[in-house]
């Protein structure tokens, strides 16, 4: 576990997550000779267990049922909706 101080570890700062996030090393922040902050790998497991918001999004429009009116609209058909709506 290194040890910085708050002025090292703010004029380094990319550097010092840079460390991290290559080694896994813990880096201890100190002010003063006292411990306040820790910097630390995020755990692997809670970044790939939650779904990105585009999964998401994707898997509850994947629940949806289609709308009967504009499902049987063609493409041509919505275009023209589109059109007249922007017209508006």
């Amino acid at each position: 576990m290194r040890t910085v101080g708050v002025l090292e570890a703010k004029t380094n700062l990319s550097a010092l997550l840079d460390n991290v996030e290559a080694t896994g090393e813990v880096i201890v922040i100190t002010r003063h000779g006292k411990a306040i902050a820790r910097l630390s790998p995020e755990p692997a497991a809670r970044q790939s267990s939650a779904p990105s918001v585009a999964e998401r999004a994707r898997a509850f429009r994947e629940k949806q049922a289609p709308d009967p009116e504009w499902a049987s609209l063609s493409w041509e058909q919505l275009k023209a909706i589109a059109r007249d709506e922007a017209g508006r």
